[in-house]
């Protein structure tokens, strides 16, 4: 019998819950608007929104077509299906909700990308599980996709054939397209951040799917979240191509994850309808800029100087904006972020992205993206402040420094190039790692308060763990990413890494200037 996951029997469930929410009279809904659900106990929980459903919108523009307007994304008409309940056992690796975090989680799990907890996480070498700790050193290399990470692809694709056998005809096609791309990354060569990124991707693609497939979703918001799927999965396919140079492809896919998350708070009947239609402008746009780089690489900017605005393939700007927006989805995402923290961030980052979009159009004049270019200098730089403003308004974590440590690895593991980090942390490879040198570093387990385990993928596409120490790691990594740059590239694991320099300067004496931000004593 195939294995239907937890999501998608959550999906299947909430359905007739819609459906009888749609069916209530304005005064019975206004009342179970206000009725207490099981999220209102935790921190950030979004308030329920009982606004009457806007008037229809037309239908939107092609995915990806450059002929639609920069903010195309109509205002859904009514709630759509809850989002799951965050349960912190059944987290995947992510930078946002400590390394594996699921879109709403409201705990972090031990950064393994599984939904068993272990001590030591899984073996590095064989992506099998082990007595609770890993033995330190880097032998029992393979060249085999990780256990774990072949569990959730075979999860994630029979979702997909599953929820394909409900949606409308013309969708078939796209979730087929998307099987195709989950079923690529069993490649040995795809690295370990990769797989995850696309695998997480279409897990976050399932909420939307169960929502259209809901006959209770009001129309005009299937029409919006059909069309996202249809982009999301474009462009995922173009992004997961080989041909994509390595570092680009994993910060286009790591994007491509971080956006989608906002669909669970899209499908989500607490989101005010104000600050849904903001979150889908934010998924069409960022698609959309992700294509257009990914396309003007494959051209090998032949038709655009180097210099130019519009030039996403060799403009770093571009790409590092696409980071910072993706930071801002991450912390929505988040139940423990406060609703008006959400929306403040919300409206700062649509902004953001519309920008965005109006300087990668190529029928934006020169003149106009110019202007908009400096504009968005400005709109960033309040998205940096408001990302740490939203995200320092949680709940500070309380997790021990081994943990702390490793969910704060792991997530500069996932955002910061590979080149980077290998001359960051030269010194501290274990010399087995040397000689053929590292291709991915994939994510940290804590050992100890001092030591962790670092599981990577070797150049020659064996995987691998090894030990590092919690000290100098953190204090090399601090170096890569100092604090004006922290929440902006890590999102709400941002946190972690100050929690974790505040640990080191109380129980050590051993200051990372650059992380202790505003946290407190």
């Amino acid at each position: 019998m195939a294995r239907i996951s937890r999501r998608h029997v959550f999906h299947a469930a909430s359905a007739s819950v819609l459906a009888a929410a749609l069916a209530l009279p304005a005064g019975l809904m206004t009342a179970a608007g206000n009725a207490p659900s099981p999220n209102e106990n935790r921190a950030g929980a979004p308030a329920r929104t009982t606004a009457p459903p806007p008037s229809p919108s037309p239908p939107p523009s092609a995915p990806g077509d450059p002929t639609g307007p920069a903010a195309s994304a109509s205002s859904p008409p009514g709630p759509a299906p809850p989002s799951e309940p965050s349960d912190p056992s059944e987290t995947a690796t992510s930078p946002s909700s400590p390394p594996s975090g699921t879109p709403d989680a409201s705990e972090p799990s031990e950064p393994g990308g599984t939904d068993d907890h272990t001590d030591g996480g899984t073996d590095g070498g064989t992506g099998g599980e082990t007595d609770g700790e890993t033995d330190g050193d880097a032998d029992g290399q393979t060249t085999e996709t990780p256990a774990e990470q072949q569990a959730e692809i075979v999860e994630a694709t029979t979702t997909l054939n599953e929820e394909k056998e409900q949606l409308p005809e013309d969708l078939v096609s796209t979730v087929e397209t998307l099987i195709t791309v989950i079923d690529s990354v069993e490649d040995p060569e795809t690295s370990p951040q990769d797989r995850q990124g696309v695998v997480e991707s279409a897990e976050n693609l399932s909420t939307a799917l169960a929502a259209i497939s809901d006959r209770g979703t009001p129309p005009e918001l299937r029409k919006e979240l059909a069309a996202i799927v249809t982009q999301v999965t474009s462009t995922l396919d173009a992004v997961s191509s080989s041909r994509v140079p390595a570092e680009q492809r994993s910060m286009l896919t790591l994007v491509v994850k971080r956006t989608t998350t906002l669909l669970d708070a899209i499908c989500d009947p607490r989101t005010p309808q104000a600050v849904r239609k903001q979150m889908i402008t934010i998924m069409k746009d960022t698609t959309y800029v992700v294509a257009r780089s990914q396309e003007e690489q494959q051209a090998g900017s032949a038709h655009t100087s180097r210099d130019s605005p519009g030039s996403l393939g060799s403009n770093q700007a571009i790409g590092n904006t696409l980071v910072l927006v993706s930071s801002s989805s991450d912390i929505m995402h988040d139940r423990r972020t406060p609703p008006k923290e959400k929306e403040r961030l919300a409206n700062i980052t649509q902004q953001v992205s519309t920008l965005l979009r109006k300087i990668s159009d190529p029928r934006t004049s020169q003149k106009d993206r110019s202007r908009a270019t400096k504009e968005l200098d400005q709109k960033t730089s309040r998205t940096k402040d408001q990302q740490e403003e939203s995200a320092s308004a949680q709940e500070r974590p309380k997790e021990a420094l081994g943990k702390a440590a490793a969910f704060c690895t792991s997530a500069i593991f996932e955002s910061t190039p590979e080149s980077a980090l290998m001359r960051g942390l030269k010194e501290l490879v274990p010399p087995q790692w040397e000689a053929e040198g590292v291709k991915d570093f994939w994510k940290a387990q804590e050992k100890s308060d001092d030591m962790l385990d670092v599981l990577a993928q070797l150049r020659n596409d064996e995987h691998t763990h090894g030990p590092f120490e919690v000290a100098p790691l953190i204090i090399a990594l601090a170096e890569l990413v100092p604090h004006d740059k922290l929440f902006g590239s890590l999102g709400g694991s941002a946190a972690y890494c100050e929690q974790t320099a505040a640990y080191l300067e109380k129980d050590s004496g051993i200051t990372v200037d650059t992380w202790l931000g505003r946290i407190g004593d």
